[in-house]
């Protein structure tokens, strides 16, 4: 800055209103609890929308990543494994659960990173736990459906883990592509 030009504070207060008209983002520092809580309950909801059906959506609001849906995922997931039936060491299988999710997504997101796929860690991580979702869903009707013969488990977690892999796979396409 040339230290014969001076600073016009109502430059600068212009600048800012004109800033904050344009955005379309909320200023939430001001924000009640619950309205965030609510608008954050939003977003989940929003997100397991999109991945659960990947080929209705062209909508990129997985890159606006956050951990809350992934986290909530993980701990069901993990919570329904340990509820199973004949488990002695169910906090141990919740532990497991929980770290091979994580680190299982820190690894592939890596991964990625290393292919050249145009996703920051935390987004990769993100539409991973998202599309964890099927798998998820498949462990409560297993849960539920306890008394049935061990070959429709397989067969429930078997297309749970598909769909999931499907899901993941069209939208790391849609991300290289």
């Amino acid at each position: 800055m040339d230290p014969n030009q001076s600073l016009d504070v109502n430059q600068g207060n212009e600048i800012l209103e004109h800033v904050q008209n344009d955005s379309d983002e909320k200023f939430t520092l001001d924000e009640k609890k619950r309205e965030s809580l609510k608008r954050e309950f939003n977003s989940i909801i929003q997100k397991a929308k999109i991945a659960l059906f990947p080929m209705t959506s062209t909508n990129t609001k997985l890159l606006d990543w956050d951990f809350w849906g992934p986290l909530f995922l993980c701990l069901i997931l993990g919570l329904v494994l340990s509820w199973q039936k004949n488990v002695e060491n169910s906090g141990t299988i919740f532990i497991m659960t929980f770290s091979i999710v994580w680190i299982g997504g820190l690894i592939v997101s890596l991964n990625s990173q290393f292919l050249g796929i145009n996703l920051s860690i935390f987004q990769s991580i993100c539409i991973l736990g998202y599309c964890m979702l099927a798998i998820v869903l498949a462990a409560i009707i297993n849960l539920f459906l306890g008394f049935l013969p061990t070959i429709f488990h397989v067969v429930i977690s078997l297309l749970g883990a598909g769909y999931s892999t499907y899901s993941k796979y069209i939208y790391y396409c849609y991300f290289i592509f």
